[in-house]
């Protein structure tokens, strides 16, 4: 299995957002299946994602609705959208065996922690900067209730998933980051900057933090930086 060079250690990253209003689920899943113009991906690399479950945005959204009970409140988290992944290092040693091992776990993780049948869309992104899972489930509770807040609610409770989320790909060389610390925070200008310098990255960061800035958001879309705006801003964080 990948080991990490001197003491460094290989975390296992797991961040999620929860969404309300069906445009919202939708927008998130167009953006996940590059349905739409996605700036920050890597076009000549898409063909390498692949998915599970649903193979479209329609299939998806098919799906929530299935699982939607009739009776919900107008503000209720309709879906849960999860990325996976793990320290950028991890993913250059890692055999092609191990990360897809790495994607095996990660979905099967989700599926013990809500029901195989509530996970609605799990796609692979090869294209960015750092491979991810993007998966998006619906929090439908054994009892027919939307609850974002049974399943994820509470600090204890995200700690918890932290923690049983590591384990499950702890097999794989990688291990949980130390609660409280928000050393796996770093930010997307100071992982650049120790690329640029040819230095091993000391922390890891969410493939969220390679995503472009949202520049201005609509009710069913949002404005987001162009790869110009982008190489700017990265180009003053490295020079800083």
């Amino acid at each position: 299995m990948p080991e990490s060079g001197g003491n460094m250690a290989n975390y296992a990253i797991m961040r999620c957002k929860k969404l309300t209003g069906m445009g919202s689920v939708a927008s998130a899943l167009q953006h996940c299946y590059r349905e739409r113009e996605t700036p920050n991906a890597n076009a000549e690399r898409t063909p390498e994602n692949y998915c599970s479950v649903s193979k479209s945005t329609d299939q998806a959204m098919g799906r929530v609705r299935e699982l939607l009970p009739e009776k919900r409140r107008k503000d209720a988290v309709l879906a849960v959208e999860y990325v996976m992944t793990a320290s950028p290092e991890w993913w250059k040693e890692a055999t092609p065996r191990q990360q897809a091992e790495f994607f095996a776990r990660s979905e099967q993780w989700l599926e013990k922690k809500y029901g195989k049948d509530r996970v609605v869309a799990a796609v692979v992104h090869r294209d960015e900067a750092t491979p991810h899972l993007s998966a998006f489930v619906v929090p439908l509770t054994q009892d027919g209730r939307l609850s974002a807040k049974e399943f994820i609610g509470g600090r204890s409770k995200m700690r918890e998933d932290q923690s049983t989320y590591a384990e499950s790909v702890k097999k794989l060389g990688l291990e949980r980051g130390i609660e409280g610390s928000r050393a796996t925070h770093q930010t997307v200008q100071h992982y650049y900057e120790s690329i640029n310098r040819g230095t091993r990255s000391q922390v890891s960061i969410s493939p969220e933090a390679l995503e472009p800035r949202v520049l201005r958001k609509g009710i069913f879309t949002k404005d987001v930086e162009d790869q110009a705006a982008i190489a700017k801003r990265l180009s003053h964080a490295v020079n800083d």
